[in-house]
């Protein structure tokens, strides 16, 4: 792959010594409402697509998961989570071009300016995200006084729920604006599966185990307060301030049966809830230091605390009941700051160089009860745990408009993290150097920016999370552990959950070739190959270790460092406004896509060795329609993920069945201030299945579960006051 780098850095030298054409001025890059979003995303060389207030604002929608989903660039693996190039736990999501502090698939869309989608690594967006990253750019200043209400009622499966957000600006003689944002909602869910466990040994067949079923109602509550203060001090400073509080709360229940075979039986009552505060405090100084250079200084104080407690009553027969808490207490402090600075040349040059050091705690208290006594297999690791990190980061990048026809993205990153992680009397202090350099170039075909060749080739990569680096394990309550001393042998279908302290990071090579060719203002076909090598890749393993909690090898699931992974993909996507091909369609919109891909991973064995979550192929289908004779707007995006084994490990492979979502929604404008919309969510998925398979010695265990879905009904309002 180091041949790409060196093909792309001649290209690039071709480029600037054959400029045939005289050199461009230099491309100053704004969103502006006069363009709609797909000429707009044209200016980037290293390719972006813009999702503008427009569309935002047309969607109908509460927050930004939902309209991510929506988006044909987007992919949706079977458990919901949103990503590119169909890997979601490679996809950098960040927030004002900074790492969120809170949950981003659920903030508010009034709250949201835009949203930016690169598939690739810019030295600007840092060394990480190595499928590409997702940018949500909140709305700052203000232009003019204004006071809107935004809400909805919905049902899913019996269950209610409600979202209101107000919104009010106040701008004063231009100098000030003041925007104020309340918002509460409440969402009630349901789940419901059942599950059947087998075993086969050679000579003996299929033989069943065990069967259950379990309930799983929740319960999820926000209430968030932002504001978002913007001084003009004069005409080339800027002086932004946005706190933010919030208070997140989510209520788990659960009842589950399970009974086998040999007569055993268990039933479990579990009660989860975990109220969680966020506090957030940026500031935002914006120097404009002359028409062709800038600088902006970010200073970010953020802080969260967390008291989750969860009560689990089991009734064994025989073995009567027995009761378990968990308690944990967790505080979170992060402190960043970020200095950006950029300068356009009168030769086409847009030059940016910035730097950011941050710092992270996080600290957790436990209490863990058997029966009302302590458990003596958790407290070997002590009653409390601490994780600090501290990092800096810099960055340089050169994006050259050479002519009408071609433009670079040169740059580099580079960040040294160190990590402090205690547990009880075990710790350890992982370090990591990471160099990431970018190139990227794009050929308008004859000059015309709506016909658009591009290539990208970068570094990047995925470091581990807190959570994934911590020894603390969570016991299957399935192999229980003994209410005095430590804990016994499970089975591989009852393993432990737990973090792994000697993780590395995942380190990839990427390669983005592109074909764009535009229609109009606001239509594009798009058709995209890429490629990732990735070193060092993180999966989950299952094995029988040696574990401080345990008197005997125990098994247990964890993340580990499973060798290389290769990932080749191809992707075709399409945005089309009828308005850009005939006056008879003016009123239609279609988007859509159709993705291939293909992984391998080289250390575990085939034909289902691919990356989990990423399927072989998926499709999306969307599109729009306003009626002339009514001031109404019908919709509907449908997906499809096909069925699909996956080997997560040696001894572990899993089968999850295929994934159809159908939504259809209508928009009247019943007012020139108020709209209302309809929303008719996942009504063609009613039930899913899943098989996870285990190598146990001789033994083939399978563990078959079925889940219930519920379609969705929201019915939502947008009113000015």
């Amino acid at each position: 792959m180091h041949r790409h780098f060196a093909c792309l850095l001649a290209i690039y030298g071709a480029c600037a010594h054959a400029q045939i054409e005289a050199s461009a001025p230099a491309q100053k890059v704004v969103i502006s409402g006069a363009r709609t979003d797909v000429e707009a995303s044209q200016d980037f060389v290293a390719g972006k697509i813009i999702i503008g207030q427009k569309k935002i604002a047309d969607s109908g929608l509460q927050n930004t998961g939902e309209l991510l989903r929506r988006e044909p660039a987007i992919s949706v693996d079977k458990s919901g989570r949103v990503g590119l190039l169909g890997l979601p736990g490679y996809t950098q999501v960040l927030v004002d071009g900074q790492a969120p502090a809170g949950d981003t698939m659920n903030i508010d869309l009034v709250r949201v300016e835009r949203i930016e989608i690169a598939k690739t690594t810019t030295a600007a967006t840092g060394p990480f995200g190595i499928a590409g990253t997702i940018n949500i750019v909140l709305r700052k200043a203000q232009r003019k006084t204004s006071s809107r209400l935004h809400g909805n009622v919905r049902t899913e499966g019996g269950k209610k729920g409600m979202d209101l957000t107000w919104t009010a600006t106040d701008v004063t003689d231009g100098s000030f604006s003041h925007t104020f944002t309340l918002s509460r909602w409440r969402r009630l869910s349901s789940a419901h599966s059942d599950y059947v466990q087998t075993s086969e040994r050679p000579g003996r067949g299929v033989v069943r185990e065990y069967d259950g079923k379990a309930h799983v109602p929740g319960l999820f509550e926000s209430l968030n307060a932002n504001s978002v203060l913007a001084w003009t001090l004069d005409a080339s400073h800027t002086l932004t301030f946005s706190p933010e509080i919030a208070r997140y709360r989510s209520d788990n229940d659960s009842d589950e049966q399970r009974r086998w075979v040999t007569g055993l039986s268990a039933s479990a009552t579990q009660t989860s809830k975990t109220p969680t505060k966020n506090l957030y405090l940026p500031l935002l100084w914006n120097w404009r230091i002359d028409t062709d250079s800038s600088l902006a200084l970010k200073l970010v104080a953020s802080g969260s605390r967390s008291d989750s407690r969860l009560r689990r009553d089991e009734l064994w027969s025989p073995g009567g009941p027995r009761q378990r808490v968990h308690e944990q207490d967790r505080s979170t402090r992060n402190y960043s700051l970020d200095l950006d600075y950029a300068l356009d040349t009168e030769d086409g040059h847009r030059i940016s160089a910035g730097a950011k050091f941050a710092r992270n705690d996080s600290d957790s208290s436990y209490i863990d009860l058997v029966d009302g006594r302590p458990d003596p297999s958790l407290a070997v690791l002590g009653p409390e745990t601490a994780s600090h990190l501290t990092s800096a980061r810099l960055f340089i990048q050169d994006e050259w408009r050479i002519n009408r026809r071609w433009a670079v993205n040169l740059g580099a990153s580079g960040e040294r993290r160190r990590y402090r992680l205690v547990e009880g009397p075990a710790s350890s202090r992982p370090r990591f150097k990471l160099w990431s350099p970018s190139a990227h170039v794009s050929h308008r075909i004859g000059g015309n920016r709506k016909r658009q060749l591009r290539a990208s080739l970068a570094r990047s990569y995925r470091t581990p999370f807190f959570d994934e680096m911590l020894l603390r394990p969570t016991i299957n309550p399935y192999a229980p552990c003994p209410a005095l001393g430590l804990c016994g042998a499970n089975g591989i279908d009852l393993a432990d959950s737990s973090g792994n302290p000697a993780l590395r990071p995942e380190r990839s090579l990427g390669l983005n070739l592109s074909y764009a060719h535009g229609f109009g203002r606001d239509s594009e076909v798009s058709l995209e190959f890429y490629a990732r090598d990735i070193s060092d890749k993180n999966g989950l393993d299952v094995a029988l270790v040696e574990v401080p909690w345990a008197s005997v090898p125990r098994y247990v699931a964890r993340q580990a460092n499973l060798g290389q992974a290769r990932v080749r993909g191809l992707d075709l996507e399409a945005r089309l406004a009828g308005k850009d091909f005939s006056p008879t369609l003016s009123n239609l919109e279609l988007s859509g896509s159709i993705g291939l891909a293909d992984s391998t991973l080289s250390e575990l064995p085939g034909p289902d060795n691919h990356i989990p979550g990423q399927s072989p192929w998926r499709a999306k289908l969307g599109g729009s329609y306003s009626l002339q004779s009514l001031p109404l707007k019908l919709g509907f995006d449908a997906s499809y993920l096909p069925e699909d084994w996956v080997r997560s490990s040696i001894n572990q492979r899993v089968y999850e069945s295929s994934r159809r979502t159908l939504n259809l929604n209508a928009s009247w404008n019943a007012s020139k201030t108020t709209v209302l919309r309809l929303n008719l969510d996942n009504l063609l998925q009613r039930r899913t299945s899943r098989i996870d398979e285990y190598l146990e010695r001789d033994s083939l265990v399978r563990l078959s579960t079925w889940n219930t879905h519920h379609a969705r009904f929201v019915v939502r309002f947008e009113t000015s006051l």
